[in-house]
C-alpha cells in the first residue's frame, strides 16, 4: 500500500490521462486512498453513459475526464466528483430563483451559459465545471468578488491536483499530516502554481 513518509514519495500520477502508465500510478493512489477511508472500490462508467451524459447536455466531456470515468469511475480523489445525473449547466442552478443565486458579475456572465458542472470542493459549496466549448476548468467560488475564474488548462490538470492533495492522508509512521500537507502543497505549486493552489484551496 502507498504510504507518505517524505516528499520523494508523493506520486506525480500522469502528465495527462492516456499516458502509457497513467493507469497504474493513478490506481495505487485511488486504491490506497479508498482502502484508508475504507470504501469501496467504483464502478467504471461505461463508453454508453457517457453518449447518454453528452446526448442529456447538449455538449461533450473534456477527453481526459471521459476517459478517467471509463477506467475508475466516480472515484474518491479527495473532492466530490458529481453523479452523471447531477451534472448540469450552471446556468441552469438559479434559473428558476434567480433571486437566490449570485449577483453575477459582466466578468461572471461572459462565461456563465459555456459552464457544466463535474465537481463538488467538500464542504464550502465551491464547484468546478468545464467550459463547453475549450473544455477549461473553472471555479465557481460563491465567496469571491467575481464568482467563477478559470482555474486549469484541462481536467487532467484538476484531477492530477486532486491527487497529489489526497496523498497526504497517506502520510505513515515515520511522519504527519502537516509534514504531508506541505509536501503535496509545494509539488502541486511547482505544477501549477502559488496563485493557483491559493485560489483552489484558499
Amino acid at each position: 500500500m502507498l504510504e507518505i513518509n517524505n516528499k520523494e514519495d508523493i506520486i506525480i500520477p500522469f502528465e495527462k490521462i492516456g499516458d502509457s502508465d497513467w493507469t497504474i500510478k493513478t490506481s495505487k493512489i485511488i486504491e490506497a486512498f479508498a482502502d484508508t477511508w475504507e470504501e469501496e472500490h467504483r464502478t467504471p462508467i461505461s463508453a454508453g453513459e457517457i453518449t447518454a451524459l453528452e446526448t442529456k447536455l447538449g455538449t461533450t466531456l473534456p477527453k481526459g475526464l471521459s476517459l478517467f470515468y471509463q477506467t475508475f469511475g466516480l472515484a474518491n480523489i479527495g473532492e466530490e466528483l458529481q453523479d452523471l445525473d447531477q451534472m448540469e449547466w450552471m446556468k441552469d442552478i438559479w434559473a428558476k430563483n434567480p433571486q437566490d443565486g449570485p449577483d453575477f458579475t459582466d466578468q461572471d456572465n461572459e462565461v456563465l451559459p459555456y459552464l457544466v458542472t463535474f465537481s463538488n470542493y467538500i464542504g464550502n459549496g465551491n464547484i468546478f465545471c468545464f467550459h463547453s466549448e475549450t473544455k477549461e476548468i473553472y471555479l465557481f467560488d460563491h465567496d469571491s468578488t467575481i464568482y467563477i475564474n478559470r482555474i486549469f488548462n484541462t481536467a487532467d490538470d484538476y484531477i492530477k491536483g486532486c491527487l497529489i492533495f489526497a496523498q497526504a492522508e497517506l502520510y505513515g509512521e515515520d511522519t504527519d499530516q502537516e509534514d504531508a500537507d506541505e509536501w503535496s502543497e509545494e509539488i502541486a505549486e511547482q505544477l501549477f502554481g502559488e496563485d493557483t493552489i491559493k485560489q483552489w484551496k484558499y
